[in-house]
């Protein structure tokens, strides 16, 4: 590929850390669709440093994920007038047919920020990152291919020591084991898997009244997680905490994209439970871009067993209308134990959305119903004992010729009720956000929003500074309402910053005034730092500097080093204090990967 470039000095190239999106990077994106149902995806990245992203697309539209992984080769280098850069796919990395006469779906995307755009060689206003919009690479003779089962093996060894006074060890060791049964069929083993994560999720102080979810990083769940996406999550596998073994099985066979998986272990969900969980999820292709899932979970637990079957579609009506739903039971007998809840009953939900979708509008209007009790132990449910509909409209147009580069306005209005017919939830949105020529953003945006028995509303402001170039960007936001008969007034402040370039740094600070029902006055905060510092291009240096009103402080700093492909060592420190105590540890980990 050659990316031509007329002000190439411009360029914007800083991420050098495989599989995290590009951001605020030029790039160009491979889609490739080799099963050519018009469903699904995988996608190639580069930017002008040679860095790899990569990620797959499952159903109904918009289930992108780049927890999706894969090995693959890439070079780049940048010219006077123009980046280019090579790409080696092999075909065992992907779900694929040994067959003559075939044809692929692919498009080709190029982002490039300093214009604030993006380029596409087969262009759909609507859905222009959709397989259905794709164009054909045509006469694949492709039945000769070499079938590589692609076996590896990666066994790890790691250590953490905690110094608090006295000092104490815990040493791990397992070993991960993945291989094609066939070019469409992957599979995966695992013995006291890898599950460590060498980096912490990012804390926030938001005001909310449900579970924050939490991205998977977690090499075993990455194949096939695409396709458990749904519109409520009745598997979210950060359930999944102390693993003792593990199997996975998953690929596409007869217009049937599938993923199995049976685990023995921990899972966590308003305690710990102890036992063997199996989930089954299948995607079946209809007609020409619709699809119908199905889903099954069985958790047999030492107290007892949790249960779920569902099923889910998504239709094109036509190019402009869809059709979903979902359909769900979930059957939990649970005995309760000290610090566990129990729970004896069957429970149930239903969805169902019909949408509009025709650049620059979106219409959807949906129905939820679920009672009280749904809340499967693998899942991840928001809201329970709900019955109600839902409004979304939305308009969003990119313009070269008007006052605005982009512009986005939306609206949304929920009401449910209980199972008693009161009023537990009624919501309205209004929310705006234009981009200027001038690179100005400026987000408007006010919410009412009364969650039983609380009566809540926020309106906030945001400006953003040099909009499509994001290490001279700066970011200042303002919110102000009531949250659960709490007065707040909030104060964000962001910026990313690159002295040089291998040294990137975000810096934010979000500050929140509150006047208590008391009387009282509070003040929350969060004060954070994040750089990375590239050593060289296999090495690098982060760190993350986290402070908070409640007196949490935490500090960590990661070294990698990819000594070569398939070997990579991890040192990590980390230092969490609060007025009490501090707690030290020191982690290292050796993953060695046998091809």
């Amino acid at each position: 590929m050659e990316a031509f470039d007329d002000h190439i000095e411009e360029l914007h190239a800083t991420e050098q850390r495989e599989d995290r999106f590009f951001e605020g990077d030029d790039f160009v994106q491979i889609h490739l669709d080799p099963r050519h149902n018009h469903r699904t995806k995988y996608g190639f990245f580069s930017n002008p440093l040679g860095t790899r992203l990569d990620g797959a697309e499952g159903f109904s539209g918009s289930s992108w994920t780049t927890g999706w992984s894969a090995e693959w080769e890439l070079a780049a280098r940048i010219l006077e007038d123009r980046w280019v850069f090579e790409m080696r796919i092999p075909f065992g990395v992907m779900n694929y047919r040994r067959a003559d006469g075939q044809t692929w779906g692919i498009n080709f995307t190029r982002r490039i920020p300093r214009l604030d755009s993006y380029s596409f060689w087969s262009f759909n206003p609507t859905d222009p990152f959709r397989p259905h919009n794709f164009g054909h690479l045509t006469h694949l003779d492709l039945a000769e291919t070499q079938f590589d089962r692609n076996l590896e093996v990666s066994p790890y060894v790691s250590t953490r020591v905690d110094f608090n006074g006295a000092s104490e060890a815990h040493f791990e060791a397992g070993i991960d084991t993945s291989f094609r049964l066939s070019p469409s069929v992957i599979t995966a083993l695992t013995l006291n898997p890898d599950f460590g994560q060498v980096e912490a999720d990012a804390d926030t102080i938001e005001l909310r009244d449900t579970e924050r979810f939490l991205p998977e990083r977690r090499l075993f769940f990455r194949e096939g997680a695409e396709i458990f996406q749904m519109r409520h999550r009745l598997y979210y596998s950060r359930r999944f905490t102390d693993i003792l073994t593990g199997a996975k099985i998953s690929g596409e066979m007869n217009k049937l994209n599938f993923a199995f998986l049976n685990i023995q272990g921990d899972t966590q969900h308003g305690g710990t439970r102890n036992g063997n969980s199996s989930v089954l999820r299948a995607v079946q292709h209809v007609q020409n871009k619709s699809s119908i899932g199905y889903y099954l979970n069985a958790s047999e637990f030492e107290d007892g067993h949790s249960r779920v079957a569902s099923t889910d579609g998504y239709f094109f009506l036509t190019d402009e209308w869809r059709l979903s739903y979902q359909a769900s039971v979930a059957d939990d007998r649970l005995t309760p134990e000290s610090g566990v809840p129990g729970k004896d009953r069957v429970d149930y939900l239903g969805f169902g959305a019909l949408s509009y979708e025709s650049y620059p509008w979106y219409f959807t209007l949906s129905y939820d119903a679920i009672t009280e009790g749904f809340d499967p132990n693998l899942g991840l449910i928001f809201r329970r004992d709900i019955f109600g509909p839902t409004f979304e409209a939305a308009y969003r147009h990119d313009s070269d010729e008007r006052w605005y580069k982009r512009l986005d306005v939306a609206f949304d209005a929920s009401r449910y009720q209980d199972e008693e017919g009161k009023t537990v939830l009624r919501d309205y949105l209004i929310a705006s956000r234009a981009v200027f020529p001038n690179d100005l953003g400026v987000s408007l945006s006010h919410a009412d929003e009364f969650h039983a028995p609380y009566n809540n509303h926020r309106t906030s402001g945001r400006l953003s500074f040099n909009t499509s170039d994001l290490w001279r960007s700066v970011d200042v936001g303002w919110a102000g309402g009531v949250f659960q008969e709490v007065d707040y007034n909030e104060l964000s402040f962001g910026k990313p910053y690159k002295p040089f370039e291998r040294l990137p740094i975000r810096y934010e600070l979000n500050l929140r005034f509150e006047e208590l029902p008391t009387g009282g006055d509070n003040l929350a905060w969060l004060n954070r730092i994040v750089f990375d510092y590239f050593i060289t291009d296999d090495m690098w240096l982060k760190s993350s500097l986290q402070h908070r009103d409640d007196s949490i402080h935490n500090i960590s700093v990661i070294y990698g080093w990819k000594i070569r492909p398939d070997l990579q060592w991890y040192l990590v420190y980390n230092s969490v204090a609060d007025d009490d105590d501090t707690r030290n540890s020191a982690f290292t980990k050796l993953v060695y990967t046998f091809n």
